[in-house]
């Protein structure tokens, strides 16, 4: 099955089928015992060039896929993170956003890219800083956030988010209504 292919599928998909997919990468986090089915709904994957007027990109194609999901927010302002990140530090020349939705309507997200300048840094808080706060975000808001480096095949950034919306997001919602 192709990544391509993977994008249609509906109801259960071996997690084999996905870890085989072009580049290696498996779009599944702590994938359990192959062959163990999993629940996904939707695979969406899409590759653009590293420049910054494909962030926005990035995030419309997050939008249409998640558009009635609760936490499409979220999702979208964590995928305008991450794929910054990948333009502004990963010295790379594309990024590849892949989104998995579940029937349970749980997201893991994944930035990927050629990962040549090293690794995102989870830096201190600094209010006055006008940069830097792209992973804290992350931190913050995601259900649960890690890096997969694979020497050849470049750097993954993921996330998972779910159909709950953190507490420190809805108080950024209520901060906004006052």
């Amino acid at each position: 099955m192709t990544m391509d292919q993977a994008g249609a599928v509906e109801g259960h998909v071996a997690v084999g089928e996905l870890i085989g997919a072009p580049g290696g990468w498996s779009l599944v986090p702590n994938p359990p015992v192959a062959g163990e089915a999993l629940r996904v709904r939707s695979v969406r994957r899409e590759t653009f060039r590293a420049t910054g007027d494909q962030v926005s990109c990035a995030r419309r194609v997050t939008e249409e896929t998640l558009l009635d999901h609760p936490a499409a927010e979220i999702a979208v302002l964590l995928v305008s993170e991450l794929s910054s990140n990948s333009v502004r530090y990963s010295g790379s020349s594309f990024f590849t956003l892949a989104i998995v939705r579940t029937f349970a309507e749980d997201l893991h997200i994944k930035v990927m890219d050629e990962g040549n300048n090293g690794l995102p840094r989870l830096l201190r808080d600094d209010q006055g800083a006008e940069s830097g706060r792209g992973m804290r975000l992350v931190d913050v808001l995601a259900k649960q956030w890690g890096i997969t480096r694979r020497r050849g095949d470049g750097m993954a950034v993921w996330f998972d988010v779910d159909e709950k919306l953190p507490e420190t997001w809805v108080d950024l919602l209520l901060v906004g209504e006052s």
